[in-house]
């Protein structure tokens, strides 16, 4: 059960970032490399239940997540289903003078496909979302 944490500065103020991660419905059209399909099951307030064909780390797996949504400040995420169940992840969303600093820290549990990833996991989970970071990055610098 790794922990990871990664940062990253963007270009782009945390309304606009926050609005680009947290609409999961069009997530598979703009991160088709990331997001194979996302269906939403619930929205009750803040909370956001979604179906979720993604890769993480390499591997293609199907999940269910809980997002439990502050915004513009931070997206709470649940694992409750697939591969990395009873995962918790928190992105933080904090306004810079250079735009938005976005914090991720995970408590991943791995289990299936990944738990083939092993002792290499932290750095593999790391890797991937500083991967998914830089693509958010783009779209949001970028338009």
């Amino acid at each position: 059960m790794p922990k990871v944490k990664v940062e990253k500065i963007i270009k782009a103020n945390r309304e606009k970032i926050f609005n680009v991660v947290t609409d999961f419905e069009n997530l598979p059209n703009r991160f088709p490399q990331f997001f194979k399909s996302v269906k939403i099951l619930s929205r009750e307030g803040n909370t956001v239940t979604t179906e979720d064909h993604a890769v993480m780390a390499g591997r293609e797996m199907q999940q269910t997540t809980k997002h439990i949504l502050t915004p513009p400040e931070m997206d709470e995420v649940y694992l409750l289903s697939g591969d990395a169940k009873d995962s918790h992840i928190i992105t933080k969303y904090e306004s810079i003078p250079e735009g938005t600093k976005i914090t991720v820290e995970g408590d991943f549990r791995l289990g299936g496909k990944l738990k083939l990833v092993g002792f290499m996991a932290k750095g593999k989970i790391e890797k991937g979302l500083e991967e998914v970071i830089r693509e958010f990055a783009k779209l949001a610098e970028g338009s």
